[in-house]
């Protein structure tokens, strides 16, 4: 089940969003809030799954309820401003939505919590998918920062040994086999790494060449693919394969080992 809370200053808004929501059965809602500082309160006291907050809450807004809570939970903006988007990412927003919220619309947001909520059951590392990732160039590195909710974490690119793509997640593994699960389009991460030597094999992978140990053939064009004592392994398709062996062959790097 869903626990989510609505925070509107009007209670018209407020009805028409959970009426809304009475059309999906896993949904509940815990709570209402029509100010800051019921919103507040209600948060500590009821710990939601989510939050559908609206952004001008009459002398408030809905940025301030984030800056008072110690956690955070998925936030949803509502509003009937688009240009408060911006703003909505800069804090790690999980959704945005604009009044008058559409039905269709509505049901793709409470997917996306379903499968956000799914993965911080699963022990992962979440990050949220409008999570501003950044390629920051450092001297003799260069490194990814990914701002969040009250944090940011900064991965250095060379010590990434693949993305791989999980429904609507990507898992970033590291060659020292800490994986983070962040809640962003494999897709999304294309234009944020050096090609090389990062290079898409597949629709669900990406491989940093640099921890390219051996590549060892197997039948019907396929290979295994080892990126380090610390990772297991990993089989690759056909055309995966190609992609990897030809984008080896055009990358010179000291430590590859091409098997067959």
């Amino acid at each position: 089940m869903l626990r989510v809370m609505v925070v509107d200053d009007e209670p018209p808004a407020r009805r028409g969003l959970k009426r809304l929501m009475q059309a999906h059965p896993d949904v509940e809602v815990v709570g209402e809030a029509g100010s800051l500082d019921q919103a507040h309160q209600l948060t500590h006291a009821l710990r939601p799954d989510a939050i559908f907050l609206d952004i001008d809450l009459g002398d408030d807004d809905g940025f301030g309820l984030i800056k008072r809570l110690d956690q955070v939970p998925a936030i949803v903006f509502v509003t009937g401003h688009g240009t408060y988007a911006p703003q909505a990412f800069d804090v790690a927003a999980l959704d945005f939505l604009l009044k008058p919220v559409e039905r269709q619309r509505l049901a793709l947001t409470l997917e996306r919590l379903r499968r956000y909520r799914h993965a911080l059951e699963l022990g992962g590392k979440v990050l949220d998918d409008t999570a501003t990732v950044l390629p920051v160039v450092m001297p003799g590195r260069r490194r990814l920062h990914i701002r969040m909710a009250g944090q940011t974490l900064v991965l250095p690119t060379d010590g990434i040994a693949m993305l791989a793509a999980e429904a609507d997640f990507t898992r970033i593994v590291m060659a020292d086999a800490r994986d983070h699960l962040v809640c962003r389009l494999l897709g999304q991460f294309d234009a944020e790494l050096p090609t090389p030597p990062f290079i898409r094999v597949s629709r669900s992978l990406i491989i940093n060449l640099d921890r390219v140990v051996r590549v060892r053939s197997q039948d019907k064009g396929r290979s295994l693919l080892s990126l380090g004592r610390s990772l297991t392994p990993i089989m690759l398709g056909r055309v995966a394969t190609t992609r990897l062996r030809r984008a080896l062959d055009g990358f010179q790097r000291v430590g590859t080992v091409p098997d067959g």
